[in-house]
């Protein structure tokens, strides 16, 4: 019962997932690489869901709401029970399917397994250790094997991904999280990889529905509320520091940035995409909204820098 059932939402997810593709590529065809890439790999990881071995600690109410009213990200205070064996087994069955990807996919996956094979580089330890708050271990590591640091990064968070997925979904129960409010993930302490416009709810009894922003971690896939007029890197609520930048072609898609620090977050209307948001998905496809950001001198979202 529970496995098909469990099924059964697997579908709806890559059906809903598949829709939005369709929705990406219509209005950016040049994205079709990447987006056939994303959905290969989702749907991998949804086939090791009920196979990845996560065991989090156990955490109730009072000891989440604790945590979180102190600004502690759960990962600080708890174990997040993912075992080492998992990693690397998803890891095996993740090259395969890089190897059967792009040129450049398929000599990383080599430089890896010759890094390996030669002592100098441990799958099991970092992927274990990974996290996404800082770059320079990544980029260390990438120069020792010889491949590209975010190459190295799509390798490694197509496994660790859907395990810390598991995590943030034992401890925060698919919850808004309105008590956190912060900038950083209630899970693992990342800065946020997007923000998400959404009316809250339908307008009733002459009352309009209000606009409600979340971030997406792009690390363990939590999602949370915070507030709508405020930097998320400098803390600025002054009148006039929040802009905004977005086409008549992609009206679902928006840069919002600071002008007191310049830094930027992409944004989706998920009111507009009609229906849920794909972190993954989204920031893979929206590379040329990165180099407007670029072109504008911006720097991408860094909470607590």
């Amino acid at each position: 019962m529970g496995g098909s059932a469990s099924s059964n939402m697997d579908r709806k997810v890559i059906k809903a997932l598949e829709q939005r593709a369709r929705q990406i590529l219509k209005a950016r065809p040049a994205y079709q690489e990447m987006v056939d890439f994303y959905l290969t790999v989702f749907r991998r990881q949804i086939e090791w869901r009920d196979r990845l071995a996560v065991h989090p600690q156990a955490v109730d109410d009072e000891q989440r709401r604790a945590c979180l009213a102190e600004g502690e990200p759960l990962v600080d205070r708890f174990d997040s029970g993912i075992e080492s064996e998992s990693l690397v087994d998803l890891w095996t069955e993740m090259k395969t399917v890089f190897r059967e990807g792009n040129d450049a996919l398929r000599e990383a996956v080599e430089k890896v397994d010759a890094a390996e094979g030669a002592g100098d580089f441990m799958p099991a330890i970092w992927l274990l250790e990974y996290r996404p708050d800082s770059h320079e271990p990544t980029a260390e590591a990438a120069d020792r094997i010889g491949v590209d640091s975010m190459l190295l990064e799509t390798l490694t968070r197509a496994v660790t991904f859907p395990h810390w997925e598991k995590v943030a979904q034992a401890w925060l129960r698919g919850e808004n999280l309105d008590e956190w409010r912060r900038f950083l993930c209630p899970t693992c302490g990342s800065p946020p990889g997007l923000a998400e416009d959404r009316m809250d709810g339908p307008a009733a009894d002459g009352v309009t529905a209000s606009p409600r922003r979340f971030m997406h971690c792009s690390f363990c896939g939590s999602r949370w509320v915070v507030p709508g007029l405020v930097c998320p890197t400098c803390d600025s609520t002054t009148s006039g520091d929040a802009k905004y930048y977005f086409t008549e072609d992609e009206p679902e898609l928006r840069i919002d940035f600071c002008k007191s620090c310049d830094h930027y977050v992409k944004v989706v209307n998920a009111d507009k995409i009609g229906g849920r948001v794909h972190v993954g998905l989204e920031l893979l496809t929206t590379v040329h909204l990165d180099a407007i950001a670029h072109d504008k001198n911006l720097r991408p979202i860094a909470a607590g820098s």
